[in-house]
């Protein structure tokens, strides 16, 4: 039997997500939402969102500047956070085989500060042009607990302990 899907779009920003969340057959775990958003949609504009919508997991790297595209090329971390912690699958054109590739997680061969999207082709042009990546993001208005001694002591708690999404976000601009 396939599982009927709950899309819907977020207006603002150009993001689709997946509601079904814990149904048997679906890969997701319960209480999540897949959100894929496109390349080019700024960043601090896809935290803001998921702040706003209760979803956990990317709240420590608010502030950081550029595309989806870009943090996921670099695989941006901070404050107890990496980009690739909730990416499920980036979609890309691969220029060296004219063809579009999807990558699951297991494929992007994310590192501290990269991954296979960073290949260069001999022009000097990225080989992988990223369309658009899909996050599995927990729902929740508190983080997960809060492990980075900085940001722990910028939120006023104990490191291990759980606060609300926005404080993350408030601590981590005023800390960058």
């Amino acid at each position: 039997m396939v599982s009927e899907r709950h899309l819907f779009r977020v207006p603002t920003i150009g993001v689709s997500v997946d509601t079904a969340g814990c149904e048997l057959d679906d890969l997701a775990v319960c209480a999540a939402v897949q959100v894929r958003v496109g390349a080019d949609e700024a960043w601090r504009s896809v935290v803001e969102q998921a702040i706003a919508s209760g979803w956990v997991g990317i709240e420590a790297l608010a502030g950081v500047a550029g595309t989806v595209a870009d943090v996921t090329r670099d695989n941006v971390c901070g404050f107890g956070q990496a980009v690739a912690d909730t990416v499920v699958a980036v979609r890309t054109w691969d220029r060296e085989t004219d063809a579009q590739r999807t990558f699951p997680l297991s494929e992007c061969g994310f590192r501290p500060g990269g991954s296979r999207f960073q290949e260069v082709l001999g022009d000097g042009s990225w080989r992988f042009e990223i369309l658009d990546v899909a996050f599995l993001l927990k729902q929740g208005d508190l983080t997960a607990p809060v492990q980075d001694v900085a940001l722990a002591a910028a939120v006023g708690i104990q490191r291990g302990q759980r606060v609300p999404l926005a404080d993350v976000r408030d601590a981590v601009q005023r800390l960058r």
